[in-house]
Protein backbone atom coordinates (compact mmCIF):
# COMPACT_ATOMS: atom_id res chain seq x y z
CA UNK A 1 0.00 0.00 0.00
CA UNK A 2 3.37 2.32 0.94
CA UNK A 3 4.29 2.03 -3.26
CA UNK A 4 0.52 2.66 -4.07
CA UNK A 5 0.22 5.75 -1.80
CA UNK A 6 3.83 7.04 -2.87
CA UNK A 7 3.13 6.34 -6.32
CA UNK A 8 -0.49 8.69 -6.55
CA UNK A 9 1.59 11.43 -4.63
CA UNK A 10 3.83 11.40 -7.06
CA UNK A 11 1.67 11.46 -10.12
CA UNK A 12 -0.50 14.13 -8.25
CA UNK A 13 2.15 16.43 -7.51
CA UNK A 14 3.73 15.64 -11.28
CA UNK A 15 0.12 16.64 -12.53
CA UNK A 16 0.45 19.63 -10.57
CA UNK A 17 3.65 20.56 -12.25
CA UNK A 18 2.47 20.14 -15.61
CA UNK A 19 -0.58 22.39 -14.73
CA UNK A 20 1.42 24.97 -13.56
CA UNK A 21 3.43 25.32 -16.69
CA UNK A 22 0.64 25.42 -18.71
CA UNK A 23 -1.33 27.82 -16.71
CA UNK A 24 2.13 30.20 -16.90
CA UNK A 25 1.80 29.92 -20.66
CA UNK A 26 -1.80 30.10 -21.04
CA UNK A 27 -2.52 33.92 -22.62
CA UNK A 28 0.90 34.32 -23.97
CA UNK A 29 3.05 37.59 -23.46
CA UNK A 30 1.31 40.46 -21.80
CA UNK A 31 1.53 43.72 -23.85
CA UNK A 32 -0.44 45.74 -21.77
CA UNK A 33 -0.25 46.94 -18.01
CA UNK A 34 0.27 45.32 -14.71
CA UNK A 35 0.52 41.12 -15.62
CA UNK A 36 -1.17 40.72 -11.89
CA UNK A 37 -4.44 42.73 -13.27
CA UNK A 38 -5.19 40.93 -16.05
CA UNK A 39 -6.72 37.55 -14.58
CA UNK A 40 -9.94 38.07 -14.00
CA UNK A 41 -10.71 34.19 -12.65
CA UNK A 42 -9.13 35.71 -9.72
CA UNK A 43 -12.38 37.15 -8.33
CA UNK A 44 -15.53 36.65 -8.41
CA UNK A 45 -17.99 33.14 -8.02
CA UNK A 46 -16.61 30.01 -9.40
CA UNK A 47 -17.36 26.47 -8.82
CA UNK A 48 -15.90 23.11 -10.24
CA UNK A 49 -14.88 19.64 -9.34
CA UNK A 50 -12.45 17.48 -7.92
CA UNK A 51 -11.38 14.13 -7.83
CA UNK A 52 -8.64 12.80 -5.20
CA UNK A 53 -6.94 10.13 -3.24
CA UNK A 54 -7.42 9.98 1.24
CA UNK A 55 -5.58 8.42 3.54
CA UNK A 56 -7.19 7.99 6.90
CA UNK A 57 -4.78 5.90 9.16
CA UNK A 58 -2.84 3.68 6.48
CA UNK A 59 -6.80 2.79 4.93
CA UNK A 60 -6.65 3.96 1.34
CA UNK A 61 -9.45 5.24 -0.91
CA UNK A 62 -10.52 7.58 -3.61
CA UNK A 63 -12.58 10.80 -3.20
CA UNK A 64 -14.61 12.98 -5.66
CA UNK A 65 -17.21 15.82 -5.61
CA UNK A 66 -17.92 19.40 -5.73
CA UNK A 67 -17.04 23.17 -4.77
CA UNK A 68 -18.12 26.90 -4.90
CA UNK A 69 -16.24 29.30 -3.69
CA UNK A 70 -15.63 33.23 -3.83
CA UNK A 71 -12.63 35.17 -4.31
CA UNK A 72 -11.20 38.59 -3.88
CA UNK A 73 -8.11 39.94 -4.94
CA UNK A 74 -5.95 42.93 -4.18
CA UNK A 75 -2.68 43.49 -6.46
CA UNK A 76 -0.98 39.56 -5.87
CA UNK A 77 -3.03 38.94 -2.66
CA UNK A 78 -6.11 36.25 -3.54
CA UNK A 79 -8.38 35.76 -0.46
CA UNK A 80 -11.89 34.24 -0.43
CA UNK A 81 -13.79 31.59 1.19
CA UNK A 82 -14.63 28.24 -0.33
CA UNK A 83 -17.09 25.36 0.53
CA UNK A 84 -16.84 21.60 -0.84
CA UNK A 85 -18.33 17.70 -0.15
CA UNK A 86 -16.54 15.10 -1.60
CA UNK A 87 -18.28 10.94 -1.43
CA UNK A 88 -15.88 8.57 -0.24
CA UNK A 89 -14.29 5.59 -1.52
CA UNK A 90 -12.92 4.26 1.76
CA UNK A 91 -14.80 2.03 3.48
CA UNK A 92 -14.56 4.16 7.22
CA UNK A 93 -15.86 7.54 5.51
CA UNK A 94 -19.04 7.60 3.65
CA UNK A 95 -18.41 12.05 3.19
CA UNK A 96 -16.25 14.69 3.68
CA UNK A 97 -17.05 18.10 3.79
CA UNK A 98 -16.00 21.86 4.17
CA UNK A 99 -16.13 25.52 4.61
CA UNK A 100 -12.95 27.46 4.34
CA UNK A 101 -11.19 30.29 4.08
CA UNK A 102 -8.47 30.89 1.49
CA UNK A 103 -5.37 32.97 1.41
CA UNK A 104 -3.14 33.27 -1.76
CA UNK A 105 -0.50 34.43 -3.62
CA UNK A 106 0.06 35.42 -7.48
CA UNK A 107 4.14 33.78 -7.77
CA UNK A 108 2.81 34.81 -11.57
CA UNK A 109 0.16 36.17 -12.83
CA UNK A 110 -1.72 33.01 -13.74
CA UNK A 111 -0.08 30.52 -10.83
CA UNK A 112 -1.61 30.96 -7.42
CA UNK A 113 -0.21 29.28 -4.09
CA UNK A 114 -2.31 29.29 -1.06
CA UNK A 115 -3.19 28.10 2.01
CA UNK A 116 -6.89 27.02 3.40
CA UNK A 117 -8.09 26.48 6.94
CA UNK A 118 -11.55 25.87 8.20
CA UNK A 119 -14.44 23.72 9.56
CA UNK A 120 -14.11 19.79 8.28
CA UNK A 121 -17.00 17.51 8.47
CA UNK A 122 -16.19 13.67 8.20
CA UNK A 123 -19.45 11.06 7.95
CA UNK A 124 -18.97 7.48 8.42
CA UNK A 125 -21.55 5.64 11.19
CA UNK A 126 -21.97 9.66 12.47
CA UNK A 127 -20.73 12.99 11.11
CA UNK A 128 -17.97 14.48 12.91
CA UNK A 129 -16.63 18.12 13.06
CA UNK A 130 -12.74 18.94 12.98
CA UNK A 131 -10.58 21.21 11.54
CA UNK A 132 -9.36 21.13 8.17
CA UNK A 133 -6.34 22.83 6.70
CA UNK A 134 -3.94 22.55 3.31
CA UNK A 135 -2.17 24.04 0.82
CA UNK A 136 -2.76 24.58 -2.65
CA UNK A 137 -1.19 25.69 -6.62
CA UNK A 138 -3.84 27.01 -8.80
CA UNK A 139 -3.19 27.89 -12.39
CA UNK A 140 -5.66 30.01 -15.27
CA UNK A 141 -5.77 27.78 -18.23
CA UNK A 142 -8.25 30.19 -19.92
CA UNK A 143 -10.05 33.13 -18.86
CA UNK A 144 -12.93 31.75 -17.16
CA UNK A 145 -11.31 28.00 -15.94
CA UNK A 146 -8.33 27.08 -13.59
CA UNK A 147 -6.73 23.59 -12.75
CA UNK A 148 -5.60 22.99 -9.49
CA UNK A 149 -3.94 20.47 -6.65
CA UNK A 150 -4.43 20.94 -3.23
CA UNK A 151 -3.81 18.91 0.02
CA UNK A 152 -5.66 18.82 2.62
CA UNK A 153 -5.88 17.44 6.65
CA UNK A 154 -8.94 16.77 8.53
CA UNK A 155 -8.20 16.61 12.15
CA UNK A 156 -10.63 14.71 13.55
CA UNK A 157 -9.54 13.07 16.91
CA UNK A 158 -12.16 10.15 16.70
CA UNK A 159 -11.99 6.42 17.31
CA UNK A 160 -14.37 5.80 13.98
CA UNK A 161 -12.23 7.44 11.69
CA UNK A 162 -9.04 7.90 13.20
CA UNK A 163 -6.77 11.08 14.30
CA UNK A 164 -6.09 12.41 10.82
CA UNK A 165 -7.89 12.34 7.16
CA UNK A 166 -5.74 13.32 4.71
CA UNK A 167 -6.65 14.14 1.31
CA UNK A 168 -4.56 15.10 -2.25
CA UNK A 169 -6.95 16.04 -4.89
CA UNK A 170 -6.70 17.65 -8.24
CA UNK A 171 -9.79 19.47 -9.31
CA UNK A 172 -11.20 22.26 -12.34
CA UNK A 173 -12.76 25.37 -11.17
CA UNK A 174 -14.66 27.60 -13.65
CA UNK A 175 -16.10 31.07 -13.31
CA UNK A 176 -19.46 31.29 -12.26
CA UNK A 177 -19.86 35.18 -12.99
CA UNK A 178 -17.50 35.58 -16.12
Amino acid sequence: MGVLRRGVIGLTVLAGCGLAVTAASADGPNTSGSAYELPSIWRGLYGGVHVGHEDVDGDNGVVGGVQLGYNWKSQQIVYGVEGDVSLSGNHSIDWLASLRGRLGYLIQPRLLVYGTAGLGLVNGGGTDASFVYGLGVEGKITPTMSARVEYLSFDTNNAHHGDTVSVIRAGLNFKLNP
